[in-house]
């Protein structure tokens, strides 16, 4: 296991995204990285919790609770990162979560690894918090060795 802050986060969308397109590129990008000896936080490892809210949906205070435990969670866990692997990629998701992670990495001065897709404009306020951005995630991945060497 790794050491605090030798992590990469996966953000990207999980709200709004089927089980596979959640799970599928950080799956890839967690064997990539592995294969290189960096280990990965995946917020999907929760996805429990996220089952969760199906279950209490007319229960405002225990669906915010859990709300918030996984917000907490993963708050913690890009604290705990070097790293920051997002993808944004418009073909992706809405990503309203994703914008979050990325400001609140920001202000914790991690490295903030961007995947989008070539057509894709990114906001002006995520190309200011990004360290790099690219195309596919072959590149990102290889990007983020080179912080790890």
């Amino acid at each position: 296991m790794s050491t605090l802050k030798d992590y990469v986060y996966l953000a990207g969308p999980i709200e709004d995204v089927n089980m596979e397109d959640m799970i599928a590129w950080r799956r890839e990008a967690a064997d990539i990285l592995l294969y290189n000896k960096i280990d990965c936080l995946d917020p999907t490892r929760r996805i429990a919790f996220h089952t969760q809210l199906q279950g209490v949906v007319g229960d405002q205070i225990r669906t915010m609770n859990v709300c918030r435990r996984i917000f907490k969670q993963d708050m913690q866990d890009i604290a705990d990162s070097r790293v920051v692997l997002a993808d944004i990629r418009r073909s992706s998701g809405r990503g309203t979560g994703t914008s979050m992670e990325l400001m609140f990495a920001h202000t914790e001065n991690k490295i903030i690894i961007l995947w989008a897709d070539p057509e894709d404009k990114p906001h002006p306020f995520i190309n200011s918090v990004a360290t790099e951005i690219h195309y596919t995630l072959e590149e990102a991945c290889e990007a983020i060795k080179d912080y790890y060497t």
